[in-house]
């Protein structure tokens, strides 16, 4: 499972991924580039990550989104965050781009953690660091990347 948190033009991720409800831990990367044009974009996954990598590899291609990720009853579930350079987006399996407004906004099964974080005014590391403390699925070490305009 996941925390991603953004505030202030920085995006934090956690390090643990989980399977089969916890009975299996391993080390990931969650914040990947993707250079499309003349823009880096980056691309956060949450959730599921074979579905995430599918999207991440789709994202950008200007093709129709493949099946396995619109299917209505897709087992792997996900949810990512992408950065296009200029506005900040959540996406889900239904790969529709839906912009997010809020000052900060965090991802994952430890997002509720870190949203209390942020509404007290931690940064989106200490909130990732936070919802690590909390959240048995999230853990270190934390990324921490800037979203440059």
């Amino acid at each position: 499972m996941t925390v991603i948190a953004t505030r202030n033009g920085r995006i934090a991720a956690d390090s643990r991924e989980t399977w089969n409800g916890g009975d299996t831990v391993a080390l990931t990367e969650k914040l990947f580039r993707k250079k499309i044009g003349r823009r880096e974009h980056i691309i956060a996954t949450a959730g599921d990550s074979y579905s995430g990598m599918v999207y991440y590899d789709w994202y950008g291609s200007g093709k129709d989104p493949p099946q396995v990720l619109t299917d209505l009853w897709l087992e792997e579930d996900f949810q990512i965050i992408v950065w296009d350079g200029r506005q900040l987006y959540t996406v889900n399996h239904l790969c529709r781009m839906t912009p997010v407004i809020e000052p900060f906004f965090a991802i994952g099964c430890g997002r509720k953690a870190a949203l209390g974080a942020m509404h007290m005014g931690a940064s989106a590391r200490r909130a990732v660091e936070i919802a690590c403390a909390i959240d048995p699925f999230c853990g270190p070490p934390i990324v921490v990347w800037k979203l440059a305009r």
